[in-house]
């Protein structure tokens, strides 16, 4: 038979592999279903495509090499116990499932490899597929894959849509479905079943949440938290609705010097600006002071401050937490100050879903190693914290350029903030760049003196509610004595 191009010898008693004449354009053979135990060289047969030995007695693979033409190979419910003798054959389909294989391995140089079927083995790594850049479908049902980080074996395939790991004991770990849709973002069914949008949402969310949503979430804490707490009348609210208190947050990158232009803020221009120190877990640094630059608090005592409704908001960085209290604020609207803190971008993003209406000022390095090596002089941080601080610099250049107007100002950072950049933290500092701005501020500096007694007069008629129309307007005239437009437009902070 010269011509046959198929040949189905399938469900019979066959055990001679191959025993007959070569045709010259055999393309397909089914030997499934028989008694055959070895398999020979097939170089005689250039044209042979697809190949089905399922439900034989294989023990192993051999013999293929030299065919040039076969693209699907189904060895399915044999006895083979390694993956061997595939060589570089172009095989777009393999099916092996039902055997005794318990390692992935000789496959990399499968280049054209598109679906792999190894289910019902005794497969525990998924170490071995790292290179098979076409793979589209992986089936591994019934295998013993334990844990869900083999998953990240298979995350630098750009194609891999299909997996299959139903009954394996991977599938009994919390959040398994979400874990792997999270490691294989681009996955379109798993175990047989779609990867909906709303699950890949879900696992990005769960395990790698974009910063907007890390603030929801701290927000949404807090705000339950306090809904615990007896209600009182809040200082930081008793301006008005129409009238925010005012309030300064100065942003940055770890040790750009955000802290040290608070506290020189906050000194210079005592009259307007309190300090408001956060809490945090971490160590004090040398030369940091207690209740001055942080309160330093064991980790137990600030979960507990956070389920009693303390904090405004909370964020978790280099492995320590900060907060920022409810009190730093409300210590500051008491004296009728404003409350001048600093935190970093995360901070941020949670602030920005209180009622507080701060304005927001950006410190950003300009020179990546003047500031890497700024920090290795101080000699407080280690290399790692360093690369991190480092690196999260573009962070805040991105969310800078990426959001418009989501900082009121920015300071470029060299070796040392300079005296222009409190000016234009503070348009306060700017008025007295000039003798006539000087006298201006000593003006000002006389009427607060007077201002202050009529505030906490008219706050204490304000909370026994006599007249809180009249309270409502005390800050306005700090509002106006800070309006940015009224000093510099080069200087100033300007809401967009």
């Amino acid at each position: 038979m010269p011509y046959l191009i198929t040949l189905d010898a399938s469900h019979n008693e066959i055990t001679d592999f191959f025993g007959f004449e070569p045709p010259k354009n055999l393309k397909e053979v089914n030997f499934s279903h028989n008694r055959m135990s070895a398999m020979k060289d097939l170089s005689a047969y250039p044209s042979l495509r697809r190949l089905h030995l399922d439900h034989n007695d294989f023990h192993e693979i051999r013999g293929l090499e030299n065919c040039v033409s076969l693209t699907y190979l189904s060895l399915a419910h044999n006895r083979i116990s390694s993956i061997e003798g595939l060589g570089d054959v172009p095989l777009k389909e393999i099916s092996l499932r039902g055997n005794q294989i318990q390692r992935i391995e000789n496959v990399r140089q499968l280049r054209t490899l598109q679906s792999f079927d190894l289910a019902f083995n005794k497969i525990r790594s998924l170490s071995g597929l790292e290179n098979l850049d076409l793979l589209g479908t992986i089936d591994l049902e019934g295998n013993q894959v334990t844990e869900i980080k083999e998953v990240s074996h298979l995350h630098d395939l750009p194609l891999l849509r299909t997996l299959n790991l139903q009954q394996n004991p991977v599938q009994d770990e919390p959040d398994y479905r979400l874990a792997v849709i999270f490691l294989l973002q681009r996955l379109t069914s798993l175990d047989q079943r779609e990867v909906t949008v709303e699950e890949k949402v879900s696992a990005v969310n769960k395990y790698d949440p974009p910063v907007e949503v890390t603030a929801a979430r701290d927000h949404m804490t807090h705000l339950v938290y306090q809904l615990t707490q007896p209600q009182v009348l809040f200082d930081s609210t008793l301006p008005s609705l129409d009238t925010p208190y005012p309030m300064l947050v100065l942003t940055g990158p770890q040790a750009c010097g955000k802290r040290e232009l608070a506290h020189k803020l906050c000194r210079d221009f005592c009259d307007f600006f309190a300090y408001g120190a956060c809490h945090t877990t971490r160590s004090p640094y040398f030369g940091e002071v207690d209740r001055c630059d942080y309160h330093f608090v064991s980790e137990e005592d600030f979960q507990h401050m956070t389920r009693s409704g303390k904090f405004i908001e909370t964020l978790r960085y280099g492995g320590h937490l900060y907060g920022l209290s409810r009190e730093a604020i409300e210590g500051a609207a008491r004296d009728g100050l404003a409350c001048c803190v600093h935190m970093e971008l995360e901070g941020v993003y949670s602030l920005k879903n209180t009622y507080l209406e701060p304005r927001y000022v950006l410190l950003v390095p300009t020179d990546s190693e003047a500031y890497a090596r700024r920090m290795r002089q101080r000699g407080l941080y280690s290399p790692s914290q360093i690369d991190a601080a480092v690196g999260r610099v573009d962070f805040y250049v991105h969310v800078h350029r990426e959001r418009p107007g989501f900082f009121d100002n920015t300071i470029p950072c060299g070796e040392r903030t300079s005296q222009n950049a409190r000016q234009r933290c503070c348009p306060s500092a700017a008025l007295a760049s000039s003798k006539q701005a000087c006298r201006v501020g000593v003006c000002i500096s006389l009427q607060e003196t007077a201002s202050i007694q009529r505030r906490q007069q008219r706050a204490q008629e304000a909370l026994t509610g006599r007249s809180p129309g009249v309270f409502s307007q005390l800050f306005l005239r700090c509002r106006s004595l800070h309006a940015p437009a009224q000093v510099d437009p080069s200087v100033s902070i300007s809401r967009s």
